[in-house]
């Protein structure tokens, strides 16, 4: 271990702690420190320097200088005196601080630094001087009240301050402390889908803020909006459904005016503390006050001999004053002591702020202080950083190297430029340099965004300088829909979902009067697989429904575009709006130019999107008959996977027509079909991993088929299987389509319940709204089964309006007779009369309708009406014989159970005896499962009477 100052460094935990509180380094810049304090009192060359931080790795000097810079910063270097890293010109940089190297301690180790808690917090880019206090009286405050806003003018230091209470609080939240950084945010909104995108939640719906509030409910966590004044309503509005939705939930927000949300304590932050005005601040005074330390520390971190005086300490208390204490004013002003000393910076600066004063009388004071040094840095710039400069603010939401060479350099210039021109930026505060990941992302602050986007209007170049954006960004897309189908999904979204703010920020430009619409319709074709795979179907087809607003203005597009909007526009409002007409137009319309194209793999897209409508829509006829189309089209793909997708489709209709025989010989073809390993394109393109569909298919035919021990183990590895893919939809499908329904069948209602759980709580956090419904009215089923009818009755009757919803007649057909039955034994004959009997008239000879008619012919003994007997027996001997027919062994086996019962009653115990024992000496698994269990029971009782 080594310590210097007030830090250890600990180098094979790679940890450097400061007192027990860990500083956050990025890796390279701790690669850095590790070389420098090695060699303590030595200058280590630049080369060697690169060669450790970036390994086999060609890089840019500038990019040292972006590491040193970030390390000197979260070192305070500078501060109180302290000296860590000097520059030695043309050779490389000098650790120069005393160090101590201590052997590993056979004692009590070093105090355990606090546990890594779930959070998307950002490294600091300055460190926090004189907020203390401040820190400490939010975290006492945030302990009593869910929703703090820190209220203050523009660069007083609020996103600093609560960043450091989110470090402090990170272990209060059992689900995370989450950073949402409201600054690039042009469209209010979409404020709920930017808090879900930070949360990893996915929004297949029209209502993102419900599906958001949704996914919360159960969650402990802390929510930091910052940068909230720009959508002050909407983050209000988020604010309130937040609190009102979800009781564990709190929220931060930075502003610089409140909420005002019933409830909201605000914080005002003030300045930092200065001298009074009156006061001739010797240097040893000066320095104990905040704006003088921060001054102090950001001229040494650039002018390495600088050192506070007691000749200088007057002139530096004048310009921390003349900036109102303002943190990001001294920021911006410290640095220009590099060229214009003490005495320069002073005077320049007080000509600045008299200038702007008389200019612009009806702005705030510390808008005016603001405004003024961005101003003044802004002059001190040469023009062509001056270009450079104004040109970055066209960015939202942060930058590449390369994305700043293309938009904001001349065509010649190469990337080497632009590197050593944002190293200059960074050294002068104008541009913050985020240097934690693998590539190093540049930003402005909002404030002098906002001052670069006005210098950019007024030079006359915003218009090219947004269409360099535009197009640079359809570029970029464009390159990773090519993508898509060879890179692994997880590495493709690093790459390319960072820039979602730039996005948004090029289509608005695009389809603004000023605009240019092919730019824009072009990246939102590109945009597609973005949208989908995050997924953001909500933004996706508002987008998509943008272009076709806009082409109903101007001129066409070109059938391959056309195509994948169309598509686009399908698959999204499918998940949003479900099984709606609009959805079969949209499909119909891309599967029509996919065949005009000759584009087998957009045809197969569209054929499953269409078989999905008509089946979601209990139009199980139409659906056969699309599953055939796609079934005769898969072999003349490329892609063997897709095979065994045909075979689902088919299988997957037979059996929801109650043709179990074809059903299982498809599911035969498909299991048997050999593809590989599980390749990742063909969940891309059909939205669920198909191995893991196939067996929840393949479970439910089993148990049809009277093979329950087999259907509950296929069943049970689907569910395990979808769990380790971390794929929502998938999870959510063998959920909701086989654990849940397998283990109700079967009768274990324990594992039912814990699916239930798991399915509740998956679509709630991802806003599936139709499974959520599912999985509520499930519950009820199982609190009724286990006899709570208080508890279970409101569940069953809160999912009985889905009955007349056609969109999710598929949906609510699966668990339909298991609600009908639940809400006779709940008592509520007529309702489950009624689900029954709508369930028959859709699906009369359908895959469920012996179960309705044997559940309808046990609703009609309850109500025990005159000359029932003779009605029940007949509908009991029809449901025996569609399941016979459909080759249904289990429908055909509870049917029977029904029938010998009644005979029973009716004293005919040969007649129920020659009925029920035929059907269960057939079975040759399952004996554990309810349904035989009782058969059997049924059987010996049957047995002994006989034998009276």
């Amino acid at each position: 271990m080594i310590s210097f100052g007030p830090y250890r460094f600990l180098a094979a935990q790679r940890l450097l702690l400061e007192g027990d509180r860990q500083v956050r380094l990025g890796s390279r810049a701790f690669d850095i420190l590790a070389a420098l304090v090695e060699r303590a009192g030595e200058v280590v060359g630049k080369e060697q320097l690169i060669a450790r931080a970036w390994p086999k790795t060609f890089v840019e000097e500038s990019n040292l200088k972006i590491q040193v810079s970030a390390l000197r910063r979260a070192l305070g270097d500078g501060q109180g005196g302290n000296r860590y890293v000097i520059t030695v010109p043309g050779r490389g940089y000098n650790f120069v601080a005393p160090v101590r190297r201590e052997a590993p301690s056979r004692g009590p180790p070093p105090p355990r630094v606090a546990s890594t808690a779930a959070h998307n917090l950002p490294f600091a880019v300055t460190r926090m001087i004189g907020r203390e206090d401040a820190v400490l009286a939010l975290v006492s405050r945030l302990s009593r009240e869910r929703l703090v806003t820190i209220v203050g003018a523009g660069g007083i230091g609020k996103t600093t301050v609560a960043l450091a209470v989110a470090e402090r609080v990170t272990t209060n939240y059992e689900h995370g402390v989450w950073f949402v950084d409201l600054a690039p945010l042009g469209d209010p909104r979409l404020a709920p889908s930017v808090v879900a995108a930070v949360l990893g939640l996915e929004m297949r719906t029209d209502d993102p803020l419900a599906a958001l509030v949704a996914a919360v409910r159960d969650k402990r966590m802390l929510l930091l909006l910052d940068n909230s004044e720009h959508v002050v309503d909407a983050a209000a509005g988020l604010a309130a459904a937040l609190l009102g939705g979800a009781q564990g939930v709190s929220i931060l927000a930075t502003s610089r005016e409140p909420l005002g949300v019933a409830g909201e304590f605000q914080y005002h932050l003030g300045p930092l503390d200065l001298p009074r005005a009156s006061a001739s601040p010797t240097a040893v005074g000066a320095a104990t006050f905040p704006a003088v330390q921060l001054f102090v520390e950001r001229v040494t971190a650039i002018v390495e001999d600088f050192a506070l005086t007691d000749a200088n300490a007057p002139l530096v208390v004048e310009i921390c004053r003349r900036l109102d204490g303002l943190p990001l004013a001294i920021e911006f002003a410290a640095p220009r002591v590099e060229v214009l000393g003490i005495e320069g910076l002073a005077a320049r600066l007080d000509d600045s702020l008299q200038l702007l004063g008389s200019r612009r009388r009806m702005t705030m004071p510390r808008h005016r202080t603001m405004r003024a040094v961005v101003d003044w840095s802004y002059g001190l710039l040469s023009e062509s950083e001056q270009l450079f400069f104004r040109a970055l603010g066209i960015f939202a939401g942060g930058f590449t190297v390369e994305a700043a060479t293309a938009v904001a350099m001349d065509a010649a210039n190469t990337p080497t430029v632009a590197i050593d021109r944002l190293a200059d930026l960074v050294a002068k505060s104008l541009v913050v340099a985020d240097v934690s990941g693998i590539k190093s992302r540049f930003r402005l602050l909002d404030t002098t965004r906002a001052y670069a986007i006005e210098k950019l209007g007024e030079s006359g170049e915003r218009e090219r300088i947004a269409r360099c954006h535009a197009e640079y960004y359809r570029d970029l897309y464009e390159r990773a829909e090519r993508e898509v189908p060879e890179r692994p999904t997880g590495e493709w979204l690093v790459d390319y979902a960072g820039e979602l703010d730039n996005l948004r920020a090029a289509l608005d430009w695009a389809f603004s009067p000023s605009g240019a619409g092919s730019i824009g319709v072009a990246l939102t074709v590109a945009a597609i697989p973005l949208w989908l795979q995050l997924p953001m179907v909500d933004e996706c087809r508002s987008r998509v429904e943008q272009v076709f607003a806009s082409l109903a203005r101007e001129a066409s597009i070109d059938a391959r575009a056309e195509m994948k909007l169309q598509a686009a526009l399908g698959t999204s409002l499918l998940f949003t709006k479900g099984a709606i007409p609009a959805v079969r137009q949209a499909c119909t319309a891309a599967l029509s130019l996919a065949e005009s194209l000759g584009d087998t793999e957009y045809q197969l897209r569209m054929l499953s999107e269409l078989w999905a409508h008509h089946t979601n829509a209990g139009e199980l006829i139409a659906a056969l008959a699309v599953a055939r189309k796609f079934h005769t089209l898969a072999p003349k793909y490329s892609d063997p996977a897709i095979l065994p997708i045909a075979d689902r489709m088919m299988a997957m209709s037979y059996h929801y027509l109650g043709d179990q025989t074809n059903a299982w010989r498809h599911i035969e073809l498909m299991l048997g079909t050999d593809v590989g390993p599980r390749r990742r394109s063909p969940l891309i393109r059909f939205r669920f991993d198909q191995q893991v569909a196939g067996r929840v298919v393949s479970a439910r035919a089993l148990w049809l088929r009277g093979f329950a021990d087999q259907a509950w183990r296929t069943a049970q590895s689907a569910v395990a299987d979808a769990e380790a893919l971390a794929d929502p939809a998938t999870l959510c499908y063998a959920l909701s389509h086989g654990g849940c329904l397998v283990a109700l069948w079967l009768g274990d209602l324990a594992a039912a319940e814990r699916y239930a759980e798991m399915l509740l709580d998956h679509s709630r956090k991802h806003g599936f709204a139709v499974w959520n419904d599912f999985a509520s009215r499930l519950k009820g089923v199982l609190l009724v089964k286990a006899g709570d009818l208080d508890g279970g009755s409101p569940l069953l009757r809160a999912g009985l309006h889905e009955i007349t919803d056609r969109n999710a007649d598929l949906w609510f057909l699966t668990g339909l007779g298991q609600m009908a039955e639940a809400l006779g034994q709940a008592g509520r004959v007529a309702d489950g009369m009624a689900t029954v009997e709508r369930g028959l008239d859709r699906s009369s000879k359908g895959w469920l309708a012996p179960e309705l008619l044997r559940i309808k012919g046990e609703l009609l003994l309850l109500q025990g009406t005159t000359g029932t007997t003779e009605a029940v027996e007949d509908v009991f001997r029809r449901a025996l014989d569609a399941a016979r027919e459909q080759g249904a062994a289990s429908w055909e086996l509870r049917a029977a159970t029904s029938l010998a019962r009644l005979l029973r009653q009716q004293g005919r115990t040969a007649d129920a005896t020659a009925c029920l024992q035929p059907v269960y000496h057939r079975f040759t698994e399952g004996f554990d499962t309810a349904d035989l269990i009782a058969a059997k029971r049924l059987l010996d009782e049957l047995d002994n009477r006989a034998l009276r």
